[in-house]
């Protein structure tokens, strides 16, 4: 059914109920409690967001199960959104220097920040195509067989995406591959806290059993602490950045609405 409306409604519709749904929705929860930086507003809540599974718990994910005051209701960014603003914003020059920047099934409020920089030459891409929720601008791209050119990028964003993938190796490989020497990925993917090694069994492929085994419809794997190794493996060179040992100008973690257990996975490509 909700397939069948995305198709039935045209983007420009869509985008517009969804602006005055979104509008209607910030007024009744306007006040002070919570701030998203991405559209400036004060929230004395935001909306929850992910979902209340069994798998994610005992597994103790971070970065996915249900989480309160997640979702911004005016813009809709995430807590995981507004993790990669801090750190872009105050930890980066990505706002003030000329790049070339990939970004991965990119969020409607990143994408928002990026695109509409002067100084970025700015690409995206995702898998399949979904005008309800994706501009017609937005470029199909097989993630494991990327269509740009060797060292071509300066940076690489791609959010929580490597859970989706049943070759993560190849999407590694090739995310390394398109990256320029001395440049810098954010690879962000949910995370178990328990599992050292991570779970993944190919055999799933049933929607209510991948749900089931790893905590969404569409996920093939629960990354465990070995995540990093894979990464290695490929050639990567990885900063992990807690935001509680960072300084961060003017930044208060629980008015911003962060996951304090989300560490951020910067993948450096080495110079040749």
């Amino acid at each position: 059914m909700k397939t069948a409306l995305k198709k039935l409604i045209p983007f420009t519709i869509g985008q517009k109920l969804r602006g005055l749904w979104q509008r209607t929705q910030s007024i009744f929860l306007y006040g002070s409690k919570f701030y998203c930086p991405f559209c400036k507003n004060s929230f004395r809540k935001l909306l929850q967001g992910g979902s209340d599974l069994p798998v994610l718990k005992e597994n103790q994910i971070i970065g996915a199960g249900l989480r309160k005051n997640c979702v911004c209701p005016r813009c809709y960014s995430t807590d995981r959104d507004r993790l990669l603003y801090l750190y872009l914003n105050q930890k980066t020059n990505i706002l003030k220097e000329k790049i070339r920047l990939l970004h991965i099934a990119p969020s409607g409020s990143l994408k928002a920040l990026l695109a509409s920089n002067k100084n970025i030459d700015y690409h995206t891409g995702i898998k399949h195509h979904d005008g309800f929720y994706y501009s017609k601008e937005t470029q199909i791209l097989d993630i494991t067989n990327i269509h740009y050119n060797n060292d071509d990028f300066d940076v690489i964003i791609c959010n929580h995406v490597l859970e989706h993938v049943i070759d993560d190796r190849k999407a590694m490989s090739e995310l390394f591959r398109v990256l320029k020497p001395g440049g810098w990925a954010i690879l962000q993917v949910p995370i178990s806290k328990t599992l050292k090694k991570t779970f993944e069994d190919n055999s799933i492929v049933d929607p209510k059993e991948r749900e089931k085994y790893f905590g969404q419809f569409d996920h093939v794997r629960i990354y465990g602490q070995d995540y990093t190794d894979r990464l290695a493996e490929i050639g990567f060179n990885i900063e992990i950045i807690d935001i509680f040992s960072e300084k961060f100008d003017g930044i208060e973690i629980e008015k911003w609405a962060l996951n304090p257990e989300e560490m951020i996975y910067i993948e450096h490509k080495p110079n040749k």
